[in-house]
């Protein structure tokens, strides 16, 4: 029974310490791992510095520190403290973020790893990214041209951006010269500016964009707006209808326009012969006379005009004068201004329950005229309601032909009470576009008021297929780094294009050789992982050919490899001695070396059995006696060579390579890290679970082994000594 409770004894510590093992790789309370491998976090930006409202393509790349499995989870994007926006790391531990919102300005951008099971969390140094203010490009031009004076006039003014997708903001203002004449704040890069009233005559206009924080200033060109005068209409009434000779008369004539109040004088005749001039007054102006002979007169009144209205003559009224005394009447005619004038408009309601028109005038324009093809460009429309009628709500349709390019729902232009615009910012595919009009339709309100209308003009478009510039960057997941680390070098193609991507493929050069072209993805950008490289300064260099759409460029980087190490293991294994023999009278001392080495094709591991200097013990050489010299040396010299224990990697060409791992679990396959006694102890205090468990069954080997030997001397020796011994007497019965 002792000798089975004693072959039981190494067997129950082996399944302690195996239990022991697997505890140490379970994860502790509160949802810490004591395995997690340590990571790094680096993050890369597609174009720094960039310009407000490039489309920036963020990369985090988190790195194990040790091992080749690839880390899963999540990266947060950061300004500042600010969340940009979280992505998932992807199959080359990857993890990107599209952004075109930030600030002009040195923005501190941050890639936070959430970790995961098998990974700790981390997070990557600061990136300083620089966004410069972007330049801007002013359109102005106006809905009507020429106008006429009095008429509300409106500019549309449209700020793009000189590069990029962003959306200008702030006030735009309209000059006259130095002089303004109106503003208006810009939305969606588009604003309609109403000018104060300007006299008849020729002006040059500009459009002044303030800018703002992420937008530079800018001027439009000159656009000549012509204001003609304003056309009259001059009517004449007289009072009373019949008169006598020598009567007070009362001539009135009545100035109207289309808009405005005419100012001037008016002149009455008789048969051609000038009876007198009456000054304007409130759009009116009264003549009172009488005449000294009977019979009919022929009587009209002549608007002379001014700057701003033009002249006009009223229909001929007949007065029927009879006989009487003619006293009291002289020839010069009397003249008196009248009291109140009237202001007349064309379009004033005739009733308290109008009757439905078209608005009075619906224009279109666009901006700019000329685009290339996946640029954006705005059509607009102003829609003049009718005098003492509300705003045109609703919608307006831009069509070419029959073909309709858009809608877009009207909005009141500020300054007035009745006129609306719609402002449609649209990508149109290439080609002519040589009519475009604009039609309106009233919604549910105002369809009391208005019919609906199109635009008497049209405006004329052209979207050029050409080859848009593009520039091209190369990003490194890593720099400087280790020779044998994997690197993804990621190239990405820019350009200012707002709905196109380009196509194609990038091909990549190691220091001018070996090329290997890779295709575009979504976000036009193309990956390359090398894991080769030589130490020293290697530079990576990208070309794209460009397509149908963009034009090709070029793009570099250098990358810094530091060490002389690589992926594969050192062909010669490294002993490790322990002492574990004791001397006995009995025992022979025997030098056992145990080797188990992994050679590559240029080396083969020859193990060795190292004693102190003072003697060295031979298998096979004799038997010492205990107590010398050579028996102590040899007791302590029987060493255990732990050497790699995989297959030795095959060397794999230093040029390029972009295929994917066979596990895709794996930075690279070329290599594993070996299984010596400094990777376990590296293991263990990095708190790498297999490396304990493995580090803790070598333990267990030894123990056991070391249990087993002692168990089979200490039973050897008690059965000699039970052997040599004399027979014990036999225990006494007791006394008689």
């Amino acid at each position: 029974m002792r000798g089975t409770r004693g072959r039981r004894l190494p067997w129950l510590l082996g399944a302690v310490l195996f239990a022991a093992a697997g505890s140490l790789a379970l994860p502790l309370p509160g949802g810490a791992c004591s395995n997690r491998v340590a990571t790094t976090v680096t993050l890369t930006s597609s174009e720094n510095p960039a310009a407000y409202g490039d489309q920036l393509i963020l990369t985090a790349t988190v790195i194990p520190a040790s091992g080749t499995a690839i880390p899963g989870g999540s990266v947060t994007f950061e300004d500042s403290g600010t969340s940009l926006g979280t992505a998932d790391l992807g199959p080359t531990g990857q993890a990107t973020l599209v952004d075109s919102t930030l600030a002009a300005g040195t923005q501190k951008l941050e890639a936070a790893y959430s970790g995961s099971t098998s990974f700790a969390a981390a997070t990557s140094a600061v990136l300083d990214q620089v966004v410069t203010v972007q330049g801007s490009t002013t359109m102005l031009f106006p809905t009507v041209n020429p106008s006429t004076y009095g008429a509300t006039l409106i500019f549309v003014v449209s700020v793009i951006p000189s590069n990029g997708t962003g959306v200008p903001t702030g006030t735009v203002t309209l000059m006259d010269g130095s002089t303004a004449i109106g503003s208006a704040q810009l939305s969606g890069g588009t604003a309609a500016v109403v000018a104060s009233t300007l006299a008849a005559g020729s002006y040059s206009i500009t459009a002044k964009y303030a800018g703002n924080g992420n937008f530079a200033a800018s001027t439009s060109s000159a656009v000549i707006e012509q204001i003609d005068p304003a056309s009259t209409a001059t009517t004449l009434t007289v009072s009373p209808t019949t008169a006598s000779v020598g009567q007070s008369v009362t001539l009135t004539a009545t100035v109207t326009a289309a808009t405005g109040v005419p100012g001037g004088t008016v002149t009455f005749y008789d048969a051609g012969t000038s009876l007198g001039t009456a000054q304007l007054s409130g759009g009116t102006a009264e003549l009172v006379t009488c005449f000294a002979h009977k019979g009919a007169q022929t009587l009209t009144g002549t608007y002379a005009g001014n700057g701003n209205f033009s002249p006009s003559t009223s229909a001929t009224v007949t007065l029927q004068v009879t006989g009487g005394s003619g006293c009291g009447c002289s020839t010069t005619a009397a003249v008196f201004q009248g009291a109140g004038g009237i202001l007349l408009t064309a379009f004033s309601p005739q009733s308290s329950t109008p009757t439905t028109a078209p608005p009075w005038l619906v224009t279109v324009g666009a901006a700019p005229a000329a685009v290339d093809e996946g640029q954006s460009l705005t059509l607009s429309s102003v829609v003049f309601g009718n005098s003492g009628a509300p705003f045109p709500s609703g919608t307006v349709d831009f069509l070419q032909g029959a073909t309709l390019l858009g809608a877009e729902s009207t909005t009141p232009v500020a300054g007035t009470t009745n006129d609306s615009w719609a402002s449609l910012p649209i990508v149109l595919s290439a080609g002519s576009y040589p009519s475009i009009t604009a039609t309106y339709h009233p919604d549910a309100t105002a369809q009391g008021w208005y019919t609906s209308a199109t635009s008497t003009s049209s405006v004329a478009v052209t979207v050029q297929r050409v080859a848009a510039a593009t520039s091209l960057t190369v990003a490194a997941s890593l720099n400087p780094a280790a020779k044998g680390q994997a690197v993804i070098f990621t190239a990405t193609v820019n350009h200012s294009s707002s709905s196109l991507t380009p196509t194609g493929r990038v091909s990549f050069t190691l220091n001018g050789a070996d090329p290997e072209a890779v295709a575009l993805n979504s976000l036009g950008q193309a990956s390359l992982t090398l894991s080769s490289l030589a130490a020293g300064n290697q530079t990576i260099a990208a070309a794209y050919a460009g397509d149908a759409n963009f034009s090709g460029s070029t793009g570099s980087t250098v990358e810094t490899i530091t060490g002389t190490g690589g992926p594969t293991p050192t062909p010669t294994a490294t002993p490790t001695p322990t002492a574990t023999a004791t001397p006995t009278p009995t025992a022979k001392p025997t030098a056992t070396p145990t080797a188990t080495a992994t050679a590559t094709p240029t080396a083969t591991a020859k193990p060795t059995a190292t004693a102190t200097p003072t003697g060295t013990a031979t298998p096979g050489a004799g038997t010492p006696t205990p107590g010398s010299t050579v028996a102590k040396a040899s007791a302590q010299a029987t060493p255990v060579v732990i050497a790699p224990v995989t297959a030795t990697a095959p060397n794999r060409p230093s040029g390029l390579s972009n295929s994917a791992p066979a596990n895709p679990d794996q930075f690279d396959t070329s290599a594993v890290p070996p299984i010596d006694l400094i990777s376990l102890v590296s293991g263990i205090h990095m708190g790498n679970a297999p490396q304990i468990i493995v580090f803790l069954l070598l333990l267990n080997a030894l123990l056991i082994g070391a249990i087993v030997v002692t168990a089979r001397r200490g039973r050897d020796l008690t059965r000699r000594t039970l052997e040599g011994a004399p027979t014990p007497p036999k225990p006494s019965s007791g006394p008689r």
